[in-house]
């Protein structure tokens, strides 16, 4: 009954936004955004319920495809750059086993597919989230200061040298809303994990130093999978003669 109940109020509350949203142009895409999320969490709970039941490593295969999903979505965000997407995926993996490991080898959560799914797809998310947010940036840091970076260029700096400000303008500005996070920590909003674990009985303590730690380790992986995705598609916006490209700033 509960389930039904929460279902409901969803698809209202996906209406009234769409609805309203109308008036910006953006009700269809909100509805639709809607019930995708409906039926991929629906399906979602679907398959971790049936992993609970089979062997480990049936986990991984699921971590893999989302990191997947989440690098083709980060590299749509870059406005499919060239070998943009097997970059977007290897920066959004890495970035997600290096915090997420840890978790299991210092025994914070035991090593059952019910923390590893979660757990990996907060991680995965979190940095493709990050990612998306500092290569629509850079894209456009790059294409506003065109004239400077051609003036490096002309003086013979690398292409790395000559849009390093750029990079760390994307960087800075995806990290802002996690920054911002975390300076209000536990003051104007509880997080998701912590919220979880309240309601399920949990002890506050327990709660907040799980929740803590997860967060931390969140940021951090946002900013490994930006800084990687950054570094390694700044070829794509240049020559193989180190000029930048004809189409950036047009």
């Amino acid at each position: 009954m509960l389930e039904v109940l929460a279902i409901a109020f969803t698809v209202f509350l996906v209406i009234l936004s769409a609805a309203y949203a109308r008036r910006f142009g953006i009700g269809k895409e909100i509805i639709l955004a809607g019930t995708r999320a409906l039926v991929q969490i629906l399906i979602l709970a679907s398959i971790i319920l049936i992993l609970f039941q089979k062997p480990l490593y049936w986990s991984f295969p699921i971590l893999i495809m989302m990191a997947a999903i989440a690098g083709y979505t980060t590299y749509s965000r870059s406005g499919k750059l060239e070998k943009g997407l097997p970059v977007a995926i290897f920066s959004i993996t890495i970035a997600s086993i290096l915090m997420l490991i840890p978790f299991f080898l210092v025994g914070i959560f035991p090593v059952e597919a019910r923390y590893i799914i979660p757990s990996g797809s907060i991680f995965i998310g979190n940095a493709m989230n990050v990612s998306s947010l500092a290569i629509d940036r850079y894209k456009g840091e790059i294409k506003n200061r065109r004239a400077e970076i051609e003036t490096y260029l002309a003086l013979g700096a690398r292409p790395e040298i000559a849009a390093g400000a750029c990079l760390k303008q994307g960087i800075l500005s995806a990290l802002i809303p996690s920054i911002d996070n975390m300076k209000n920590l536990g003051i104007v909003w509880i997080p998701g994990v912590m919220t979880g674990m309240l309601l399920g009985g949990a002890d506050p303590m327990e709660a907040a130093s799980i929740q803590i730690a997860l967060f931390t380790s969140i940021f951090a992986a946002g900013m490994i999978a930006s800084n990687l995705l950054l570094h390694f598609s700044t070829d794509s916006f240049f020559t193989k003669a180190a000029q930048l490209k004809e189409d950036m700033g047009q």
